[in-house]
């Protein structure tokens, strides 16, 4: 199979190959996409639900707080029936380690249920924080260390008399039906807390012990400050690269983290990314390959259509030359004959000039006939060895006669460049062509030089050079220089044929012919011929 046509197979299979692959590529992005937008959703879905149960257990317990401090024992200032009220409760909530009164107004403890009724000499930060906070402050606190049996969250009952706030009741919730609610929602694999106002961990499912009440990483906490809810991608505590949904609670204000692994995921996804990239690259070239194969197969298209036209073309005008040409020639020879018997010894000088003059223009037109044969192909060449230094000495005297005076001819015919395959007569008449087109090209005069050399880039060629430092050739004269009846010169000056039948008989002798020419720096033409023998 040509090479041509392999190219045209491989370039049809990538066209449906790399199409596919670029389907395929974005299938599966799409469906890790899909995917990860799957494991988020659950990540939220979770993270709600935690939230919301660690919410109705705050609501419990907040309400349950407000009804002790709405007491007629409190509002009476009985305050041993109302510590007994209070602990009689705490039995029924485990969770609840301790229960505090402060005395607002006075800055210290009426009693807390821990110590039996003995209040101690000063009060907890919690108390002091939620005070300090003034009456804009959430019910519900953070999660702190300060007494045993802890962590604990804080929830306030505020008691206000005349409007202003009084007293405080306050309760320390420990952490552990949070810790519950966290770990029965938090997903295979992943990390699920909730984390307080001040950034700090309210529960945690993995490493609680240690973690609960230590501050959370600094994404986590900026995160939950700027919304509600959301979804962003981090670092655990434990090196896991996760993707993470909040959801912040409008009651307490803390926020609930459910972190995914996706790790693997996200590789595989910017790997298919990366592939998807790269077959729509892929895509892309072969589409512009393709429209340049197209472009150049219907550029090789119009130029084998001009070939084809111009052969047919020249084929014509070769017919035609060869019907005039063959008429013509003997016609030709009838006058040449006749003419030639005409000129007898006893004829007058005027009338001797005469028949000379027409025997010399019968003599050219016999050449220009044999031109036409020779560029019609009607009149097959005689191929065989051919001495250049015997053509060139032959063709002396016509040659030096042909091109003037004012041409300096020179000539240089290499001991091992001098046998050539061709037609001895066709190569002389082709060197006195290209000889008189060089004396054309100085019309002032110049050097011409015919040399042949062993060809040194085409192993078994002679090349046969004809060079002058004539006007040169432009770049679109010499592109139609070898066409037949094609001249530049003035009417009735030039046929047209000359350099067209050097072509014909170089190339029926089976070799090339090269045109190097520079305006105002004359003109190379090599006839590149078959060595004898080779």
């Amino acid at each position: 199979m040509p090479r041509s046509e392999w190219r045209v197979m491989l370039m049809l299979g990538a066209a449906v190959l790399l199409p596919l692959t670029l389907f395929l590529a974005l299938q599966a992005t799409f469906s890790m996409q899909a995917q990860l937008r799957g494991l988020q959703a659950d990540a939220a879905d979770r993270a709600r639900e935690i939230s919301a149960r660690i919410d109705s257990q705050l609501w419990s317990d907040r309400n349950a707080l407000e009804v002790l401090a709405s007491s007629a024992f409190i509002a009476g200032r009985d305050w041993p029936k109302a510590y007994t009220q209070v602990a009689w409760v705490q039995r029924d909530h485990p969770t609840w380690k301790n229960v505090i009164l402060t005395d607002v107004s006075a800055r210290r403890e009426v009693w807390e249920t821990r110590s039996h009724f003995i209040a101690p000499p000063s009060l907890p930060d919690f108390v002091l924080a939620y005070l300090g906070a003034g009456h804009g402050s959430s019910e519900i606190g953070g999660v702190s260390s300060e007494t045993p049996d802890c962590p604990c969250v804080t929830i306030h009952a505020p008691i206000r008399e005349a409007g202003a706030l009084r007293y405080l009741l306050t309760v320390q919730i420990a952490t552990s039906d949070f810790q519950r609610i966290v770990r029965a929602f938090a997903p295979a694999g992943g990390v699920a807390s909730v984390i307080d106002r001040n950034g700090r961990f309210v529960a945690r499912s993995l490493d609680d012990k240690r973690r609960v009440g230590l501050p959370a990483s600094l994404l986590a906490r900026n995160v939950a400050v700027r919304g509600e809810r959301g979804v962003y991608r981090s670092v655990t505590l434990e090196g896991l690269r996760v993707y993470a949904a909040f959801e912040t609670s409008e009651l307490s204000g803390w926020s609930t983290h459910v972190a995914v692994r996706a790790d693997g995921l996200s590789g595989l996804l910017a790997t298919s990314w990366l592939l998807t990239a790269l077959a729509a690259l892929a895509t892309f070239a072969l589409a512009t390959a393709i429209v340049a194969f197209t472009l150049r197969r219907l550029a090789e298209q119009r130029r084998e259509e001009e070939q084809r036209a111009q052969s047919q073309k020249l084929e014509a005008i070769g017919q035609l030359a060869s019907g005039v040409a063959h008429d013509f020639n003997n016609l030709l020879m009838v006058i040449i004959g006749s003419l030639q018997r005409v000129r007898l010894p006893r004829t007058d000088t005027a009338t001797a000039e005469h028949v000379q003059n027409a025997l010399s223009a019968a003599e050219r037109g016999a050449i220009l006939t044999r031109q036409l044969l020779t560029f019609a192909r009607a009149e097959s060449l005689v191929i065989g060895d051919v001495d250049l230094a015997v053509v060139i000495e032959g063709l002396g005297d016509i040659l030096r006669q042909s091109v003037g005076e004012r041409v300096r001819l020179a000539t240089s015919i290499a001991a091992d460049a001098r046998h050539v395959v061709s037609d001895s007569n066709q190569l002389g008449l082709a060197l006195l062509n290209l000889a008189v087109n060089a004396r054309d090209a100085m019309p002032e005069g110049g050097d011409l030089m015919i040399t042949s050399l062993r060809s040194k880039d085409h192993r078994g060629r002679i090349d046969l050079v004809v060079q002058d430092n004539g006007e040169g050739m432009p770049k679109e004269v010499m592109q139609r220089a070898a066409e037949p009846f094609f001249t530049t010169k003035p009417a009735g000056k030039g046929t047209g044929l000359g350099l067209a039948q050097v072509f014909s008989t170089v190339r029926q002798s089976g070799g090339s012919v090269e045109i190097e020419s520079t305006e105002g720096a004359g003109t190379v033409i090599t006839l590149r011929l078959r060595a004898s023998g080779d």
